[in-house]
């Protein structure tokens, strides 16, 4: 009989089916393996399975406070599948480990004694380079958030960026901004859409700050082969771009962006930037890291 894995999201069954990123096509692999079901925040948890729970972890402090310590509470055995933001100690007490996805949170792990594995990868299946004619100068794809500093596609590309994502009515000055610069702004697509809206830009222009994460945007241009440019006050995209070699570091303002943008136009075409997602950021190795992260709460 396989072992079991219940995995937690709020919201996953309006989703599940629909979102196809690198912890989707992870869970594939990891159905090879293992008994999986997939469950609602408020759902029935099976007390024989492993517990893998995406949240991040200050939502302990917000309005769904209860729906986490009801997770963190379990008898199961409980992986956090880190999905951003503040870690602190305290907030993951009851969790055995922690999957986190980029090299400041293991750091914050060693610092605070939180057991973890080093987990993320993109769904490099869907996101592969194609031969487009480019439309665009750069583009951005998230959604719309002050901390992704969206207005600064706008700022230096104008009409020549892009900006993709979900819009949200209680932050929706990024979006407003790059339509005030004349940018082109659409709204969240599927991964296919954005492989083509990748390969039809010239740049990726990563312009999350220090909290808005983007690690998935970043990856899913490089295994397009699209040079990212990022920006130097945001280190989970940065880690990428110093390792690979591929892309490039400016401050966040626009002169700076646009004479990145004048590298990229300039650059030879590479395979490095694919060749990085497939070594280690891989859906593969996001479920065979999980596996690993399973095993060592389960001796």
């Amino acid at each position: 009989m396989k072992d079991k894995i219940a995995f937690v999201w709020q919201g996953i069954n309006g989703r599940y089916g629909q979102w196809k990123d690198g912890l989707w096509l992870a869970m594939q692999h990891l159905e090879k393996d293992y008994d999986v079901t997939y469950h609602d925040i408020d759902e029935d948890i099976p007390n024989d399975a492993v517990v893998l729970y995406w949240e991040a972890p200050c939502t302990i402090n917000g309005q769904f406070a209860d729906n986490y310590k009801r997770i963190q509470n379990l008898p199961n055995k409980k992986i956090l599948l880190f999905a951003g933001g503040l870690l602190k100690k305290e907030w993951v007490t009851g969790f055995d480990l922690l999957c986190v996805e980029s090299a400041i949170n293991a750091k914050e792990c060693e610092e605070q004694g939180i057991p973890y594995v080093t987990a993320f990868g993109i769904n490099e299946e869907i996101m592969k380079p194609s031969n487009k004619t480019k439309k665009y100068d750069g583009i951005h794809h998230g959604t719309c958030a002050s901390w992704k500093r969206q207005w600064l596609v706008g700022e230096a590309l104008g009409a020549k960026g892009l900006v993709v994502g979900r819009f949200q009515d209680s932050d929706p000055m990024p979006f407003d901004k790059c339509r005030e610069y004349g940018t082109t702004v659409m709204d969240e697509k599927t991964p296919e859409e954005i492989c083509e809206l990748l390969n039809e830009s010239l740049c990726c222009l990563q312009t999350s700050d220090y909290w808005g994460g983007g690690q998935r945007c970043t990856l899913e241009a490089m295994a397009c082969n699209i040079p990212v440019v990022v920006m130097e006050d945001s280190p989970k995209n940065r880690e990428y771009v110093e390792e690979s070699g591929f892309g490039y570091i400016v401050n966040p303002s626009k002169e700076a962006i646009n004479s990145a943008v004048r590298e990229v136009k300039i650059m030879k075409p590479s395979n490095k930037g694919r060749d990085y997602v497939m070594s280690k950021w891989t859906g593969k190795h996001y479920a065979d890291n999980i596996i690993r992260a399973i095993k060592i709460v389960c001796v």
